[in-house]
């Protein structure tokens, strides 16, 4: 009987203790929310991709070098690289990939539910118009869709930072 209660009282402190657990991950994940909800108002964020996946329907591809889409108020840099097909070939082989710094941009934001943005950015002083599309989620994982007229799509998954 007393080993009965031993373990009754083993298991409910174990409960209590994981639920107690459970109200501190709320509080960072409110900080979090808060923290990414800045970033994207303020226009001052970078997407540091970790896969690419052509929309040709090719595999996901592992990024193992330090690309970058960085975005503030007045630029947007990009570092990207380029899987896929392409409809016409570049002049030299430093304009492989999806790289840019541009100054005339347009910066659309729609939040979807708690927690959700869409952020939708069409760049307009490049000789290529690329329009880059992310989905980014509360904790700050994202999704990159980016289209421009002589290429396929590509998508990246990865990380505001």
């Amino acid at each position: 009987m007393k080993l009965i209660l031993k373990i009754t009282v083993i298991i409910l402190l174990t409960n209590l203790l994981a639920s107690c657990k459970t109200g501190e991950t709320s509080i960072s994940d409110q900080e979090t929310i808060s923290c990414m909800t800045e970033k994207i108002d303020s226009m001052n964020y970078t997407f540091v991709p970790s896969t690419a996946t052509p929309m040709s329907g090719g595999r996901t591809i592992q990024l193992t070098s330090p690309y970058s889409l960085k975005i503030t108020k007045d630029t947007i840099t990009s570092y990207l690289p380029y899987f896929g097909r392409a409809y016409s070939a570049p002049y030299s082989s430093d304009e492989g990939g999806i790289k840019f710094a541009s100054t005339k941009f347009d910066y659309l934001i729609s939040e979807k539910k708690k927690g959700m943005w869409d952020v939708s950015i069409d760049i307009k002083d490049n000789q290529h118009n690329y329009k880059l599309v992310l989905r980014i989620g509360d904790t700050g994982y994202t999704s990159l869709t980016v289209q421009e007229n002589s290429r396929q799509p590509i998508s990246f998954y990865g990380k505001i930072e």
